[in-house]
């Protein structure tokens, strides 16, 4: 198959996939957001990668409540007129933004106990030394 037919394919997979998901009855859905998906080369496999905010448990529950939606979703995959066959889902949990995130609040911290505790023996204007 050519890459660009995979790209159109994987596209149109991302997009459908992050209509239906709100409209899930599903109580255990978080608040997801689908951030890639990448389809394997013969187009069997579709990995789609989201984060969701929340707990743990809220992340547990989401992520059950995805592969419980399996099937339904895959249903609404075979009906679109340019897939032949629905690719098996695999849902992976990206972390990314919370780690993020953790760097952020690392940042700020770190800002915070400078400005509180500034460095002794440093001029107070870096012009002075350039003068002199």
């Amino acid at each position: 198959m050519s890459i660009r037919r995979q790209e159109r394919v994987t596209e149109l997979i991302h997009q459908e996939i992050s209509k239906k998901i709100p409209l899930l009855k599903d109580p255990g859905l978080g608040f997801i957001t689908i951030l890639a998906v990448r389809l394997s080369a013969d187009f069997n496999v579709a990995k789609v990668y989201y984060s969701v905010l929340g707990t743990q448990d809220e992340q547990r529950r989401t992520q059950e409540a995805l592969e419980r939606a399996k099937g339904v979703i895959r249903g609404h995959l075979r009906s679109l007129e340019n897939l032949k066959d629905a690719p098996d889902l695999l849902f992976v949990q990206d972390h990314s933004a919370e780690e993020a995130q953790r760097v952020l609040n690392v940042l700020s911290q770190l800002e915070k106990e400078r400005l509180e505790n500034p460095p002794e023996n440093l001029p107070e204007d870096p012009k002075d030394d350039a003068q002199a």
